[in-house]
C-alpha cells in the first residue's frame, strides 16, 4: 500500500467519525500523516486526530479551516445516506452531498494550492442500470442518495476541466467490516444471530458485490498518490457478485450453534425498487490504481464475526 507520501503530510478527512472515516484516519496515523477531521458529531473520543466539529453546509468555517491547516490532501466522506425517495429527502441530499462539497470545493479553489481532492461516490448511482456496472455507463439514480452522488460527481470533474483541480471519485460497492452501524445489512444480521434471536430477511435471491474495508481504505490511499486518477471516476468492487441468501448462511456458519436455523428467509418483500443484481467492474481501478481486493467474502466475515463476537462477550 502506498504510504510514504504521506508522511508528515497534512490530510484532512471529512465525515471522520463514520465507518470508512473511522478506519481511514487509523491508516493515515499509521502512515505518519498529520490527520485532520471534520464531523458534525463529536469528535471529543478522538485522541489521535485533530478534530473540528463542523457542518460542511458551513462555507465560511469550512473555508477557514482548510486555509489554517493547508492539506495536501482531501478526503471527503461526509453524506446524508438518505435512500429514500421523499421531496424532502432530495432537499436534504443535495444540501449536504451537492452543496456541502461545492463549499469543499470553493475552500480549495480560494486557497493557493491546489489539495488533492478524493471523494467516495456509490455503485447505486448505476442503479437501474444492467449489471455489472461500468464507469462508462450513463448513470440511472434510484433514491435522493444516489441521485445527489451522480451531481456531486458532476460538480468535481467539471472543476476538474475549468479550474484543473485535481480530483479523483471513487464509487465503492458494499464496503463492510468491523465497526460498521446496525442498520446496514451485515451488522444487524451478525448482532441478531450471536445473540441467538430470529433475523427476518427477504428471499435473498438479489446479488450483492461486498468489498471489505480494508480493500476500500487501500483504494483510497492509492487514488490519493496516483497521477493516472485525476480527474477519474473509478469502480472500487470486488467484481464478484454473492446472493444475499448465500451470504447470510456464510455468516450463520461462521457463528455457529446453529444459527442458520434463526434465519427467517422470505420472511419480509423486497423493497420497492430493489435491485435485483448490483456489481460492479473493477477493471479500470486495477489498470489505474494496480488495486484488486486482498480479502475474499469468507475472510472477511470470518473478521467482522470475530469483532462483534469480541464486543459481546467482553
Amino acid at each position: 500500500m502506498p504510504t510514504s507520501q504521506f508522511k508528515d503530510a497534512a490530510v484532512l478527512v471529512s465525515g471522520v467519525t463514520g465507518f470508512i472515516g473511522r478506519h481511514l484516519a487509523r491508516a493515515l496515523n499509521a502512515a505518519g500523516a498529520h490527520v485532520y477531521g471534520l464531523s458534525r458529531a463529536d469528535v471529543s473520543d478522538f485522541t489521535d486526530i485533530h478534530g473540528f466539529a463542523c457542518d460542511i453546509l458551513d462555507g465560511a468555517r469550512v473555508n477557514k479551516i482548510i486555509h489554517e491547516i493547508r492539506p495536501s490532501h482531501i478526503f471527503h466522506l461526509a453524506a446524508n445516506k438518505a435512500r429514500s425517495v421523499g421531496v424532502l429527502d432530495f432537499r436534504q441530499c443535495i444540501d449536504h452531498n451537492l452543496i456541502g462539497t461545492l463549499n469543499l470545493l470553493e475552500a480549495c479553489q480560494l486557497s493557493s494550492y491546489k489539495s488533492r481532492f478524493i471523494t467516495l461516490g456509490t455503485c447505486e448511482e448505476y442503479g437501474g442500470a444492467e449489471a455489472p456496472y461500468f464507469e462508462t455507463m450513463r448513470e440511472m439514480p434510484v433514491s435522493a442518495y444516489s441521485f445527489s452522488k451522480v451531481a456531486a460527481a458532476q460538480l468535481l470533474q467539471t472543476f476538474h476541466r475549468i479550474h484543473g483541480l485535481p480530483i479523483v471519485v471513487l464509487r465503492p460497492s458494499l464496503a463492510y467490516g468491523p465497526g460498521q452501524g446496525n442498520e446496514m445489512f451485515l451488522p444487524a444480521l451478525i448482532w441478531s444471530l450471536l445473540r441467538g434471536r430470529r433475523f427476518a430477511m427477504s428471499r435473498g435471491e438479489q446479488t450483492r458485490d461486498y468489498v471489505y474495508i480494508d480493500d476500500v481504505i487501500a483504494a483510497l490511499l492509492r487514488a490519493a498518490v496516483c497521477p493516472e486518477a485525476t480527474g477519474q471516476v473509478i469502480n472500487v468492487s470486488s467484481g464478484e457478485p454473492s446472493r444475499i441468501v448465500d451470504i447470510a448462511k456464510l455468516a450463520a456458519d461462521l457463528i455457529g450453534n446453529n444459527a442458520e436455523s434463526l434465519l427467517d428467509i422470505g420472511k419480509i418483500e423486497y423493497r420497492q425498487g430493489e435491485a435485483i443484481n448490483y456489481w460492479a467492474d473493477r477493471s479500470k481501478a486495477k489498470q489505474l490504481l494496480g488495486w484488486e481486493p486482498n480479502v475474499t467474502l469468507h475472510d472477511g466475515l470470518a473478521r467482522t464475526v470475530e469483532h462483534y463476537r469480541s464486543i459481546y462477550t467482553a
